[in-house]
């Protein structure tokens, strides 16, 4: 009876050390194992780009070259990032499913045709994922469009869907016509003079829109709500929680430091200028 309780107590104590380093091994090639997920710190950076441009006359903080796009695509590739999908976020605080050691998170606001004309061959090229947030209106206005250009059309529904499908670009939403600098409001803020109620209605009504042509159109809802100008007014927040969406993007330049499922509600992130080398563009957030 001895030995039999001693060969137990030994077969329990080698069970618990190989899980141990099992998930010591798991941690060590680059994943983490969230244990109590709302209590796990994550720091991702999130790059914010809208377009690409050959035409240099033409290029700014806003439209760079498609040359400085793949100098990111290498830089990130060389020194160990792993781009994700903002639902793969929200998948980890939900439901724990794994991160990369060294997450980060690429975006385009939007949805320009050249994101599909330039960026989508080199995400193809490199493999890497990115997130496309395109205004909805101007995705139904590029199907009638006669002649398209990569400088100033936008994409059409087919073209986000083919790049949805690679497996490779997410979907968000930017509105589906609230992306005006001004009349009646800048971005989804509310008008002067509007009351809660009609400022609710307002712009429930046209997320709600986005989410139902998205979901015609490529047969996905979307998980995230991005602020066009980083624009908000103190209620917009709450309005676009109880509408359903698991995150929010904001515009301002800072590290995400991510502790619960709250805090993705809050994304900041790192506006990628034209003029400035990858090297140098990254060193700012990773001292």
């Amino acid at each position: 009876m001895y030995q039999l309780l001693s060969r137990k107590k030994l077969f329990a104590l080698l069970t618990a050390f190989l899980l141990l380093v099992s998930a010591a091994a798991f941690t060590a090639f680059g994943r983490t194992i969230p244990t109590g997920v709302d209590r796990n710190e994550i720091k991702i950076p999130i790059i914010m780009y809208h377009g690409l441009c050959k035409d240099n006359s033409r290029r700014n903080e806003y439209m760079i070259s498609p040359d400085y796009f793949e100098q990111d695509l290498k830089y990130i590739t060389d020194h160990g990032y792993t781009t994700i999908f903002l639902s793969e976020l929200i998948n980890y605080f939900e439901k724990g499913t794994p991160l990369p050691e060294k997450p980060i998170i690429l975006t385009f606001d939007d949805g320009y045709y050249n994101n599909y004309v330039y960026a989508w061959p080199l995400l193809q090229k490199y493999k890497i994922k990115a997130v496309i947030s395109p205004i909805g209106i101007t995705a139904d206005n590029a199907e009638n469009e006669q002649y398209r250009s990569p400088l100033w059309s936008q994409c059409k529904w087919s073209e986000l869907k083919e790049m949805q499908d690679s497996g490779l670009v997410e979907i968000q939403n930017h509105t589906y016509n609230l992306h005006k600098l001004s009349t009646p409001a800048k971005g989804v803020s509310a008008m002067q003079g509007e009351s809660a109620e009609k400022y609710k209605d307002r712009l429930s009504r046209d997320l709600l829109t986005f989410n139902a042509k998205m979901k015609a159109e490529l047969g996905k809802e979307p998980l995230a709500f991005v602020y066009p100008f980083g624009a908000k007014s103190s209620d917009t927040e709450q309005i676009i929680r109880t509408l359903g969406f698991k995150t929010i993007l904001d515009c301002e330049n800072k590290m995400n430091i991510i502790t619960s499922k709250d805090d993705l509600y809050h994304l900041h992130r790192f506006l990628r200028p034209d003029n400035i080398n990858a090297a140098d563009f990254f060193a700012k957030f990773e001292s």
